[in-house]
């Protein structure tokens, strides 16, 4: 496809330029033509202004006499002098500067038979040449003779024949340049089409490494390059994208995979002990239905928030956002936790009036979650705040030890990332609960940790009251 095309371009740049190039030489031929009309013209204009000078001095009887004062004059190659009286007719012209005599004819008046005359089948175009160029004949009276002085066309032709083939040569140059100079042109030209035809070929036989071609922003086919360059940045990040979105799917189903394993484990091996009856007091089954129950419990609540991160997940899944007073709720929700965790201090700051467009449910797993992390893992007093700092509205949950590991900081917020505190029960997930809910409402959540306590803050666009 690309070679015929560049074929194509090819054969119409070189008939194009050739053409510009062979008229470039036609009309420096036409010039250099001018310039020798011109020349002789001006020849002949002289040698009539000599004569007339001359016999104006000098009386002639006839054309005889003329014939031979013109023989006497130094007369050029590309002149032909015509003297006519009643009776004769005597023409004079030189065949070859370098002859010591011009040649005289004498005949009767009307006989032309002895006048230098072009022969050739490119003669009648070169004196009509010289005719369109202002080439004329000059005449004169001078007494009883008619005088005529006009180019000698057997020259005339001779010397411009002479340049044709020097010319055609010149045409055949002008042509193979065209065809150079075409050829150099179409394939600077068509070269960011075979790139890119060959990037494609590349990727149609299974090579999908991504190469970018390089681009000339002064090149015609600039923009093909270009915009081929866009979709390789656009296919690596759809690839980069797949392999982070295998890698992530790989890693979620091992984790949940992990996760599931320990409970319908427990599950599984308290219904082989039943199914034997290996208990047969009313306590002991009462515990083993108590344990299989929480462990069910654990799966089901495992299941749910996976099923919770998967819909946000979805772009489909809008959050059911409005304006809310962010610190009635905060308060609202940490009331009970710290009702159920009598044995912890909570210190509670959360003003009214501090509004932010959220979901009120998704708000409620951001703060539960991050309020219970804080009773599982932390410490001492429990810091709950709700302020304004410009236009942010800020939760912070905060905790005085004994921190998270510098090494589990980064991941805290990975589903099923659990650090090194795995004797604390938990499935991992209330952390990237709390991200994607944050995420959803266009805020944000970080984390800063020391031996001193971890310190979570959230920040929400605030909201305009009505």
């Amino acid at each position: 496809m690309t070679t015929r095309l560049t074929r194509r371009i090819q054969m119409l740049a070189a008939i194009e330029i050739s053409l510009l190039l062979g008229a470039v030489v036609l009309a420096c031929a036409l010039l250099a033509f001018g310039v020798y009309i011109r020349t002789l013209s001006n020849e002949l204009t002289g040698t009539l202004g000599q004569l007339q000078a001359s016999l104006a001095r000098t009386s002639l009887p006839n054309a005889r006499a003329g014939g031979g004062f013109a023989a006497s004059l130094l007369l050029g190659t590309g002149s032909e002098i015509i003297f006519l009286d009643a009776n004769t007719r005597v023409t004079v012209y030189r065949v070859h500067r370098a002859d010591a005599q011009p040649v005289v004819q004498i005949r009767r008046r009307g006989d032309l038979s002895g006048d230098p005359s072009a022969e050739g089948p490119l003669s009648r175009v070169i004196l009509g040449l010289a005719t369109a160029f202002g080439l004329q004949a000059l005449h004169a009276n001078v007494g009883n003779l008619f005088i005529i002085v006009k180019s000698n066309d057997a020259t005339l032709v001779a010397t411009v024949g002479s340049f044709i083939l020097p010319l055609l040569a010149a045409l055949a140059i002008a042509i193979a340049c065209g065809i150079g100079i075409a050829r150099i042109l179409t394939r600077q030209a068509v070269r960011p089409l075979d790139d890119v035809t060959a990037a494609l070929d590349r990727f149609a036989s299974g090579d999908l490494t991504p190469q970018p071609i390089a681009a000339d922003e002064r090149h015609e086919l600039a923009s093909l390059a270009a915009a081929y360059n866009g979709a390789i940045e656009q296919m690596e990040r759809a690839f980069a994208a797949r392999d982070r979105a295998n890698a992530s799917m790989r890693q979620f189903i091992a984790d949940a995979g992990h996760q599931l394993r320990t409970p319908l484990t427990v599950v599984q091996g308290f219904i082989a002990i039943l199914r034997r009856g290996g208990f047969e007091s009313a306590p002991d089954r009462d515990r083993i239905l108590d344990t299989m129950n929480d462990q069910s419990r654990i799966m089901g609540s495992l299941i749910d928030k996976l099923i919770l991160l998967e819909r946000w997940e979805s772009p489909e899944q809008q959050p059911s956002a409005s304006p809310i007073d962010v610190g009635t709720l905060v308060a609202d929700l940490v009331a009970p936790i710290a009702d159920a965790n009598p044995q912890r201090r909570f210190e509670i700051s959360t003003p009214p009036g501090i509004l932010a467009t959220i979901d009120p449910t998704e708000l409620g797993h951001v703060v539960t979650n991050l309020t219970d992390n804080a009773v599982k893992y932390g410490v001492g007093e429990i810091d709950v705040r709700v302020r304004a700092s410009d236009s942010t509205a800020l939760i912070e949950v905060a905790d005085q030890g004994p921190g998270i590991a510098s090494t589990d900081a980064g991941r805290v917020f990975d589903r099923f990332y659990r650090g090194t505190q795995r004797d604390v029960s938990g499935s991992g997930l209330g952390l990237a609960i709390v991200k994607r809910a944050v995420e959803r409402a266009n805020g944000t959540v970080t984390l800063e940790t020391s031996p001193r306590g971890s310190h979570f803050t959230v920040r929400l666009p605030l909201a305009l009251s009505s």
